[in-house]
């Protein structure tokens, strides 16, 4: 192209595509984390009792679920601009429904319009694969840590914003935690334009079925523990935090310093992950979260609890990262979107069980005995995830006289690992590359 290197241009588009998706990211979980504060405050003024102040999260985490599927398969059609787009478009409704049940302070338009919010937070959270889908094959891990980093931003932010948006809501005559919710509708709506204007829908986007393979193709054993790790580790982590503002209203901790454990590890996350590989990555989130827990079990003291509590932040960091990458990196691209989508579902359904849970095991013996049964879960699951994953953690797939690093999941016969490099260098095939990357 006129003496320009393609694989320079292509590059550099890439770049301009993932700095987009930054944005929208950061616009995403701002708009996120403003509804999720004001959502609990609001429906217990709508609906007169603190009974009702989880519900709007509850519905939230099953429109996250039930958006992730469908979402995933407009990506597959459309392509991922199409897709996050949309996602960021109907929780931009859901806030403008949220602020309707807000200003007639009924209690079922609230719920509805957090059911559709729901959407919002599986389009940043599905950003993730967009960022590894610009990037090289041994970047993907990074990738993704990036996007997490800069969802950081926003999601920080977004609680700092609460009594601006009130002043806001004052001056316009309406009810001042209605504010968050205006302001999130604006986050939204500029988060999808920026997806739309800066992802675009491309072709090459819409990437047809591989010869021969099927949507319902069945998971490998580096599949399987993806969805695990992923599962395990949101449950872990949501079943400990749901009770956490309870306990630390006692304590006088602050809750910030878990959420900054939560997303600003992703640099470090992405780069063990591709050092030393997902499997082995995903088993130190396993031991990580454990330790969390155990900490926070026995912690006496205000700062041993917030250690605990960055801790548990960190090895969920490590987990998502190293989760999914496992869950994406042995398959056509084409069958990526599927596979993310029920990752997305597994996290719904285990923090779903891990905040109904959480209450019950709190009450019975308090936050120490919910922290410790939770420790000794992810201790269990990371001795199962061991024996899932035992076996090297990469191996080599040779052909055309060059070498591709390919995650190893176990220590199978040689067919599982020919089957897993032919599904990764399938998909190469499929982006157009002549030779397996490096």
């Amino acid at each position: 192209m006129y003496g320009l290197d393609q694989s320079l241009v292509s590059r550099t588009a890439a770049g301009r595509r993932l700095r987009a998706l930054w944005l929208a990211c950061a616009l995403g979980g701002l708009s996120q984390s403003l509804g999720g504060t004001a959502g609990a405050l609001l429906a217990q003024q709508a609906g007169h009792s603190g009974a009702v102040a989880g519900l709007p999260q509850a519905m939230l985490v099953i429109g996250a679920a039930l958006s992730a599927l469908g979402l995933s398969e407009v990506t597959r059609r459309h392509g991922r601009g199409v897709s996050l787009s949309l996602g960021a478009l109907t929780a931009a409704i859901g806030c403008a429904v949220v602020v309707l049940g807000g200003l007639a302070m009924t209690l079922t338009w609230i719920l509805v319009g957090s059911l559709f919010l729901g959407a919002g937070n599986t389009a940043v959270m599905l950003g993730r694969y967009a960022a590894a889908d610009l990037s090289r094959e041994s970047e993907r891990a990074r990738a993704i840590a990036s996007v997490l980093v800069a969802t950081t931003f926003g999601a920080v932010a977004g609680p700092n914003l609460l009594a601006p948006s009130g002043a806001l809501a004052a001056e316009l005559g309406v009810p001042g935690l209605v504010g968050p919710y205006l302001v999130a509708v604006l986050g939204f709506v500029a988060a999808a334009f920026v997806l739309a204007a800066g992802l675009g829908v491309r072709a090459e986007d819409r990437v047809p079925p591989a010869p021969g393979s099927t949507a319902s193709r069945p998971l490998a054993r580096n599949g399987v523990a993806g969805l695990a790790v992923l599962g395990a580790a949101n449950l872990v982590m949501v079943a400990v935090m749901t009770m956490a503002p309870v306990h630390l209203h006692h304590h006088h901790a602050s809750l910030s310093a878990h959420i900054a454990g939560m997303f600003l590890p992703s640099p470090i996350s992405g780069w063990l992950t591709e050092r030393l590989g997902a499997a082995r990555v995903a088993r130190l989130s396993g031991v990580t979260l454990a330790l969390a827990c155990g900490l926070a079990a026995a912690a006496a003291t205000p700062v041993r609890l917030a250690a605990g509590l960055v801790l548990l932040g960190a090895g969920w960091n490590l987990a998502l990262v190293s989760g999914s990458v496992l869950l994406t990196a042995d398959v056509p691209e084409s069958l990526r979107p599927r596979r993310e989508g029920w990752g997305e579902v597994s996290m719904g359904a285990a923090a779903a069980s891990g905040g109904a849970a959480s209450g019950v095991l709190a009450t019975a013996g308090g936050y120490s005995a919910l922290a410790a049964t939770t420790g000794v879960l992810a201790a269990l699951f990371t001795l199962v995830l061991w024996w899932q994953l035992r076996g090297a953690a990469t191996y080599a797939a040779r052909m055309n006289g060059r070498t591709t690093v390919l995650p190893a999941v176990g220590d199978g016969g040689g067919e599982d690992r020919i089957d897993d490099a032919v599904g990764v260098l399938c998909a190469q095939r499929l982006r157009g590359d002549e030779q397996p990357q490096v």
